[in-house]
């Protein structure tokens, strides 16, 4: 379904982002696919797809009429709302503005917290990265692009069960998201890991997924690599095995990846773009060493 409101068009696809004064600040990422409104609209709340709000605390009630419109029709995304107040005041100014506390929800400090959920949004992938993470006591809650909150106890996890208790804060997520990094044990967490321990039937279908995953990957490598005249021996830094393992589709590291870009005068952003587009196909040649 369609409408078109003082000339634009709706459609399923499109994002609207209502940025209300200081709200935005830092926030929005660069490679945007939103229409940005700094002004609530009430035509756009009534009709436009896919609504973000981005705003202060301390302004809830300069576009509670626009959230509310929004939210009541579902298409509420995200009410993103950066603490300029005390914490102990936020629920104050939510009922200044007469809202509630929604699942749809963020109140974030950091900026980077709303850059990853709108991002995420822009590539599609909101069910694959995270928001935002945090620890309490002997459990990790993390919340998805997509604002579904995961709960994990760290001796529920092999990997997490490693992380000294008194390290378990001591993480990074990473800037779009992927995963949650702690440096002291050198360890990666994604989402889909999460998912794993949480569900042993999402175990699976992540194992599945994985494994189809490498194999089109190892295929891309493989083709890319023929493509170049380039011989498995002939990737510096890795040796002919392990040239051979990887496009079989039994994985590979961030590493290998670097180091094969490399051997095909790429750079690393260049080499997994043009991998992207071939393991996307249908169907690819098979390759031979």
């Amino acid at each position: 379904m369609q409408g078109n409101v003082n000339g634009t068009n709706f459609s399923s696809q499109e994002l609207i982002l209502l940025a209300h004064n200081s709200g935005g600040e830092g926030a929005v990422p660069e490679r945007r696919r939103f229409r940005v409104l700094h002004r609530p609209n009430r035509q756009i709340a009534e009709r436009g797809r896919n609504i973000f709000v981005l705003v202060p605390a301390s302004e809830l009630p300069d576009v509670a009429e626009f959230v509310s419109i929004a939210n009541r029709r579902h298409q509420l995304r995200a009410l993103l709302v950066r603490d300029d107040v005390q914490p102990s005041s936020i629920p104050q100014m939510f009922e200044r503005a007469g809202l509630r506390m929604m699942r749809n929800t963020v109140v974030y400090s950091d900026s980077s917290v709303p850059r990853r959920v709108l991002s995420a949004w822009t590539q599609n992938a909101q069910e694959e990265l995270i928001a935002k993470a945090s620890v309490s006591k002997d459990r990790l809650f993390v919340l998805s692009c997509a604002l579904q909150p995961y709960e994990v106890a760290f001796n529920s996890m092999p990997s997490l069960k490693r992380i000294p208790r008194a390290e378990r804060a001591n993480f990074t997520v990473d800037e779009d998201g992927s995963y949650i990094y702690w440096a002291g044990p050198d360890i990666h967490l994604d989402l889909d890991a999460i998912r794993a321990a949480i569900d042993p039937e999402a175990r699976a279908r992540a194992e599945a997924a994985k494994a189809l995953h490498d194999s089109r990957y190892g295929a891309a490598i493989a083709k890319l690599r023929l493509r170049m005249g380039l011989k498995q021996s002939q990737i510096e830094g890795l040796s002919e095995r392990q040239v051979r393992r990887i496009e079989k589709g039994e994985g590979t590291t961030y590493e290998a990846l670097r180091r094969l870009a490399s051997a095909h005068r790429m750079d690393l952003e260049s080499y997994l773009r043009e991998l992207a587009v071939n393991a996307a196909k249908p169907a690819l040649e098979k390759a031979i060493a």
